[in-house]
């Protein structure tokens, strides 16, 4: 993955965090005619790698339950509301395309947290839901704070073999872009880390980043400065492309 390369550490996690957030909602929403304005290359939709218990779950019509675990992008805030977030986007979507088995995603994200501290809430946040897929957005507030890469990459594995061990399907997701806080994070090693760990694990990672960088040079969101009445709009938007593209990354690993 590629990554702007900058000094972190003359900026403070709250600050750079919050601007993180503000870059984001402050996009503007440009459709052109007869688009989608969610497509992305084929090669972001390329996948390795299957979810074999969730398959075998849904090929029975079991319910299925499947737990969302990430921060702030997860807990939908930008949006206002939980019920727009990407989780929410996607039990919807997965209700509609796979109406024999009972769909539930569980948000069990929190702002600002590390990978090591979503690990440590997987036994009271995640296990006891007993999901049959578990998907796990992190990396940004590890950048932001400029945790230890190696450190890292053994939290990352750390959590992957908790959820192995408990017969869990994972899917990874890594950060989310903006042109400007591109500039101030070393997203880059963070960024190959995850996707590292990804492939070490036979792991989908699903390429948010980007994802949306695509979506930024193409004009779909156009970075510049928005009402404050409309920003919520906007973030909503982004998650619904967000959580239509994760619904099609599983429907093809479940191929």
């Amino acid at each position: 993955m590629r990554s702007c390369r900058a000094a972190a550490t003359r900026v403070s996690p709250p600050v750079l965090a919050a601007s993180f957030v503000a870059a984001l909602l402050s996009s503007s929403w440009a459709v052109r005619a007869g688009t989608d304005p969610c497509d992305v290359p084929d090669e972001l939709m390329q996948l390795d790698d299957k979810l074999p218990h969730l398959a075998e779950r849904l090929h029975a019509g079991q319910p299925v339950r499947i737990v969302a675990i990430g921060g702030a992008s997860t807990t939908g805030s930008a949006a206002g509301s939980s019920d727009l977030a990407y989780p929410h986007r996607l039990q919807e979507i997965l209700a509609r395309q796979y109406p024999g088995s009972s769909i539930t995603v569980i948000n069990r994200g929190v702002p600002r947290q590390t990978a090591r501290q979503m690990v440590d809430r997987f036994p009271t946040d995640v296990l006891p839901e007993d999901p049959v897929l578990v998907i796990w957005e992190t990396g940004t507030t590890d950048a932001v704070r400029g945790v230890d890469v190696d450190d890292f990459a053994a939290t990352l594995q750390t959590g992957i073999d908790e959820l192995r061990a408990h017969g869990i399907d994972i899917m990874l997701i890594d950060m989310q872009f903006s042109h400007s806080t591109a500039t101030v994070i070393d997203f880059e090693r963070y960024l190959n880390t995850l996707h590292r760990v990804g492939d070490v694990n036979d792991l989908n990672v699903f390429p948010r980043f980007e994802m949306m960088r695509y979506w930024s040079e193409q004009n779909v969101f156009n970075f510049d400065g928005v009402a404050k009445d409309e920003r919520a709009g906007l973030a909503a938007k982004v998650y619904e492309c967000i959580a239509g593209k994760l619904a099609e990354t599983i429907r093809l690993a479940l191929q």
